[in-house]
């Protein structure tokens, strides 16, 4: 049964794109139905993990906004980040949940109990990954996911 779900930023929660004004400030896109899915997440009690590999002002921003029980930044080895919050709370690799979508997350997507990927995730990110959601980031996945953990943990049970 999946307790703990890890998400990835880039191309996860946003659609992976970044836009930059002329004074070089970077902005990126969120769906209004991913920000009501992380906090259906939390209302159904999943403990909420957020880790990048980007160091950006934006993570402020997810920090205040969906004030996560983990958050790493500038994280290039995610599978280290999740054994530690591994051993922070006892959870069993079963336990955990793991979206990304880029070559960065292969592993974490490996390594996690449930591995998923956005539909527009690279190759080989969907090679790894033990379900491909219908939805591409940025635009409804985690909507779907919130869907996919209440068939699986009932499955599950």
């Amino acid at each position: 049964m999946i307790k703990l779900v890890i998400l990835d930023i880039d191309g996860v929660i946003t659609d992976g794109k970044v836009q930059i004004d002329s004074k070089g400030h970077e902005s990126k896109q969120i769906d209004f139905k991913d920000i009501d899915a992380i906090f259906e997440l939390k209302r159904k009690k999943y403990k909420l993990g957020i880790i990048t590999g980007e160091s950006t002002s934006i993570n402020k921003y997810f920090i205040r906004r969906f004030k996560p029980d983990f958050f790493y930044f500038s994280c290039k080895d995610k599978v280290a980040a999740i054994k530690e919050i591994q051993n922070k709370t006892g959870y069993l690799r079963d336990e955990i949940c793991f979206i990304g979508d880029s070559v960065h997350d292969i592993y974490a997507v490996k390594y996690a109990g449930l591995g998923i990927c956005p539909n527009n995730a690279s190759k080989d990110v969907k090679e790894a990954a033990d379900v491909i959601l219908n939805s591409s980031g940025g635009d409804g996945c985690i909507m779907e996911l919130v869907s996919l953990l209440e068939k699986y943990n009932n499955k599950k049970r």
